[in-house]
């Protein structure tokens, strides 16, 4: 029995220091503290976790046919652009190289011992030596070892091409994702040798609700942030809408084009806030000042020492405070704490903060 009337005690005593006093019938109200209604602009926001890809990512393929003689780079491995990565077994475009240019050489011989026969003709023409048709089909034959020699000529070109295509270069600077031959391999063209990867131009993804897309557009602004640098928020804008709504996840991606700020990786997570609306001069009421009943959300305003309770509909939330779509008319000072306390026409002391 002591033990309870000591926690009485100590139960007052512990009231009176925090300055709540025991209102008597008539006489007091209930302690309250007030603030006046704020104007302010409000972003509407919408939020949507997407991930990093890489803008830029190819995948190098063989140009030419032959035997794998060396492999230089393997997964994980950065390179600069223009590196080698591999190089193909070249013996076969080197012979076809030697009999081309062998090729060449003699049809210039042929070409000049030509130019010769038909200005002599020329010269037997004009004493009339020789027939016009003898002098004709010399010029033919001239005409004939010039088309050829162009031909043998752009056959050397075509093979010196494909020489240099055995040795396969980084065609950007990053690094290998994949790496899918090894030496020994005979390759083909077109056979698939490195996924490549570069992180200075980026695409992001984000994914949202089909319940927003009428809300957002290109060009909008979206400030993201990532795990990879949390301590950075990037400025962009939206650069495309997908057409189409994701089958698998009921959402409508939007991409952003950017260079890498710096850490960011492709694959990595991405999160990002896009404004698709502004609220000017609209009401706003600190969050605690908002109180469930019943009738639903409520908001007590204070006149004349009095609480009056005015039914609310609620829109954004801005930090600690909650904007206030209908039910107040945004002049008046509404109740904080002590408001799950009130009823409507509750008597009400207003303490100083």
């Amino acid at each position: 029995m002591l033990r309870i009337l000591h926690c009485l005690i100590v139960f007052f005593i512990a009231i009176a220091g925090a300055g709540y006093s025991w209102a008597e019938p008539g006489n007091q109200g209930t302690p309250v503290t007030t603030t006046p209604v704020i104007r302010d602009t409000v972003i509407v926001t919408e939020e949507a976790m997407g991930w990093i890809e890489a803008k830029v990512n190819p995948m190098v393929a063989a140009e030419v046919s032959g035997r794998i003689e060396k492999v230089y780079f393997d997964t994980g491995q950065v390179v600069k652009a223009g590196e080698t990565l591999l190089t193909v077994d070249n013996e076969q475009q080197k012979l076809e190289e030697k009999a081309l240019q062998s090729d060449i050489d003699r049809l210039e011989a042929l070409i000049v011992n030509q130019k010769k026969t038909v200005e002599r003709y020329r010269n037997l023409l004009t004493k009339k030596s020789i027939s016009q048709e003898r002098f004709d089909n010399a010029e033919v034959q001239l005409i004939a070892l010039k088309e050829q020699l162009t031909g043998a000529r752009s056959r050397l070109a075509d093979n010196r091409r494909r020489l240099a295509k055995t040795s396969v270069f980084a065609p950007v600077g990053g690094w290998i994702e994949k790496r899918l031959v090894s030496e020994g391999d005979f390759v083909r063209p077109g056979t698939p040798l490195f996924q490549m990867v570069t992180d200075q131009f980026l695409r992001v993804v984000l994914p949202f609700p089909e319940n927003v897309a009428a809300r957002i557009a290109t060009g909008q602004a979206v400030k993201l942030t990532s795990p990879l640098s949390q301590d950075r928020v990037i400025e962009a804008r939206i650069d495309q809408i997908r057409p189409a709504v994701n089958i698998h996840s009921r959402a409508l991606e939007v991409i952003i084009y950017l260079e890498n700020p710096g850490a960011w990786r492709p694959g990595g997570t991405i999160n990002g806030t896009v404004t698709i609306d502004r609220h000017e001069n609209a009401i706003l009421v600190p969050a605690r000042s908002l109180v469930r009943r019943p009738a639903g959300e409520v908001v007590y305003e204070i006149e004349n020492s009095i609480a009056h309770q005015r039914q609310v509909v609620t829109g954004q939330r801005q930090k600690d405070l909650i904007e206030i779509i209908s039910g107040l008319s945004g002049d008046g000072r509404v109740i904080v704490d002590g408001a799950g306390f009130l009823s409507d026409g509750a008597k009400v002391v207003e303490k100083q903060q």
